[in-house]
């Protein structure tokens, strides 16, 4: 099957470059910040769904955890589904899926209806999240010096506003449940997607179809689609499955056999959905590797920093919220200055920054005793932000740049999966040695205070380790002033430089 323009009859193999980029890129932005805020929105109203719908611990595990499900295993499917239909189409029809699931979510009355539109949201937010990365990097080329000043510019508003979404989502959804109970936490997200579907064909570039083929390989979608899926539902379940369990290993070993089965076909197949390819560029490597890395601790801490607020200092939902916004408000300063400091500095010495401020607040926050937030949390909570906010924009920008326009798809899917894959992984590692810590600590009403805190010290002070390895990778992988990104001249073809 060729994709044509149907006015010429040719092949189409680029798009047109599109005069709004501002707001092409608001749109975008407003794309990520909508699935930041609907993960974190629902988080914060599952008491009430609880008590509405007399779902038990199961039932609410599965309304939170077939989101994740969905998403993290089909992030790939989604991003490659851009390349070969078009990104403007595809995300247009991603966000009215997502409109649809929302709303049927809003109007569920039963656990299994809302389960099953969380599933949805999940499939919509796995194809809307790379397409709109992959958009953005059409509507901001780096073919040259300015226009990669550019893109990183733009990186950075990502970055900054979306980061705000998780922070927005947990205030909003209390608000929201408390006043019009939890099913306006699903039907906001309606009138949201709604309007952006109906702007971007206005604001976005014209669907282009890349490259001269587009045959879509079914057999690869269902390997990596069911791969992927086996892989997230095996990390959520580890926990309370155990990590050396039957059913654990064996669905591990399944969900490994699958992506083997599905890189082998990669490397044979004409029309790969996945382009090996773009795995020779050593920034690549490095961007993902961290991406995963760093997605390890970041996620996992804030949840265990939401816990230790309320279960051990006592505060409120809202009280917590608020403590862990400094976080947030460092990430969006940083993040916004990153483009500045790409342009002047290597991609290396600015990861390299943005770690080593991010492991020494999560160090520094590891030593709490229950003591005052303000001495305790606030300063290591600001270096933790302002070293995610460098290092989110650079992982992005290494993960995403110097690609062909046909592949720039596939690779804001895989970069989106790291991500996705590491906050998984590091959930149910650091949530396996809390409970391991807490337990062992004791667990009589009198050392329950001790116990909790205890438990909580060790994962922050773990979540450090994942940080320092990714300080190894972007010290290996990432190019440094003397070899900064490739020409115009040699991007888009395949680089295998070691």
């Amino acid at each position: 099957m060729t994709f044509t323009d149907n006015r010429a009859g040719t092949p189409v193999s680029a798009t047109p470059p599109v005069p709004r980029s501002g707001a092409a890129l608001a749109l975008l932005v407003a794309s990520h910040f909508l699935l930041n805020l609907d993960s974190a929105i629902v988080e914060v109203a599952l008491p009430s769904i609880e008590n509405d719908l007399s779902v038990g611990l199961s039932g609410l595990s599965w309304i939170a955890n077939s989101y994740l499900i969905a998403f993290g295993g089909f992030l790939l499917l989604g991003g490659r589904l851009g390349d070969l239909l078009g990104r403007r189409t595809v995300l247009v029809a991603g966000l009215l899926v997502f409109a649809v699931a929302s709303l049927a979510g809003g109007l569920a009355t039963s656990p299994a209806l809302l389960v099953a539109a969380r599933a949805g949201q999940g499939l919509a937010a796995a194809v809307i999240s790379p397409t709109a990365l992959a958009l953005l990097m059409t509507v901001f080329p780096d073919r040259t010096a300015k226009e990669r000043a550019g893109r990183n510019r733009a990186l950075a508003i990502l970055g900054a506003v979306a980061a705000t979404g998780g922070s927005a989502g947990y205030f909003l959804g209390g608000v929201l449940a408390d006043v019009f109970g939890w099913q306006s936490t699903f039907l906001v997200n309606v009138p949201v997607a709604l309007a952006l579907a109906l702007a971007a064909p206005r604001l976005l570039p014209r669907g282009a179809r890349t490259g001269p083929r587009g045959r879509f390989d079914l057999v690869s979608g269902l390997l990596v689609g069911s791969g992927m899926t086996l892989m997230v539902y095996v990390l959520i379940g580890a926990r309370s499955a155990g990590w050396l369990s039957m059913k654990t290993l064996a669905l591990g070993v399944l969900a490994a056999f699958l992506m083997v089965l599905f890189v082998l076909r990669q490397r044979t197949s004409a029309d790969p959905l996945l382009p090996l390819r773009i795995f020779g560029r050593r920034a690549l490597r490095g961007g993902n590797a961290i991406a995963a890395l760093v997605n390890m601790a970041i996620g996992p801490v804030i949840f265990f920093l939401s816990l230790y607020t309320q279960q051990v200092l006592g505060y409120s939902a809202i009280a917590a919220g608020l403590a862990i916004l400094p976080i947030i408000l460092a990430v969006t300063v940083a993040s916004t200055a990153a483009g500045w400091f790409l342009r002047h500095l290597s991609q290396r010495a600015v990861m390299c920054t943005g770690l080593i401020l991010f492991a020494a607040g999560l160090l520094w926050m590891g030593q709490m005793s229950g003591g005052a937030y303000w001495a305790e949390l606030l300063g290591p909570e600001c270096l933790v932000g302002l070293g995610g906010g460098l290092v989110f924009v650079t992982f992005t920008t290494s993960g995403t740049s110097g690609l062909d326009e046909a592949e720039s798809g596939a690779a804001s899917g895989v970069l989106t999966t790291s991500q996705k894959i590491g906050a998984s992984f590091g959930l149910a590692i650091l949530t396996t040695l809390a409970d391991a810590r807490t337990r062992a600590a004791g667990s009589g009403a009198a050392d329950a205070h001790e116990a909790l805190l205890a438990g909580y010290r060790l994962a922050v002070l773990a979540a450090a380790v994942p940080v320092v390895l990714g300080l190894l990778a972007a010290v290996i992988w990432l190019p440094g002033r003397e070899s900064a990104i490739r020409e115009p001249s040699d991007q888009g073809r395949p680089v295998n430089d070691p």
